[in-house]
């Protein structure tokens, strides 16, 4: 909890300073919101491999395979950094960049499950007789 206070507040003061300071200098507006990203993510961490942790303890007790939690976690990690760094661009004023930074995060989510779709579709045609 006193992790979220930490970003929380981070994202606070990063929000007045850049208000602040986008007014004379635009280009140190986007160096800030860069930073204040970074140190973000960097407080969190911890908390990032407490979830993983946690996913692994439970895919463990629920007999899963560890290659379907480990595609889970590379599409929620793709995912989030794709939508961090799309927000970056899109709040220096590259909607553009933004949305084809959206459209590759897409497609490697979309080819990271080509293999589960195929061992789905696999599975199927084994169990229908034929």
């Amino acid at each position: 909890m006193l992790d979220l206070l930490r970003v929380l507040g981070l994202g606070l003061m990063a929000t007045v300073l850049v208000m602040v300071v986008k007014e004379q200098r635009q280009d140190i507006g986007v160096v800030v919101r860069l930073a204040v990203g970074v140190v973000m993510l960097l407080i969190i961490v911890p908390d990032i491999s407490r979830v993983v942790s946690s996913f692994v303890r439970i895919s463990e007790l629920a007999h899963i395979p560890v290659q379907y939690l480990a595609l889970l976690l590379k599409v929620i990690g793709i995912a989030y950094l794709t939508m961090f760094v799309a927000q970056l661009a899109q709040d220096s004023g590259e909607g553009g960049t933004a949305l084809r930074i959206e459209l590759a995060g897409k497609i490697a989510i979309l080819l990271l499950a080509v293999p589960l779709v195929a061992s789905i579709t696999e599975t199927v045609l084994k169990l229908i007789p034929g």
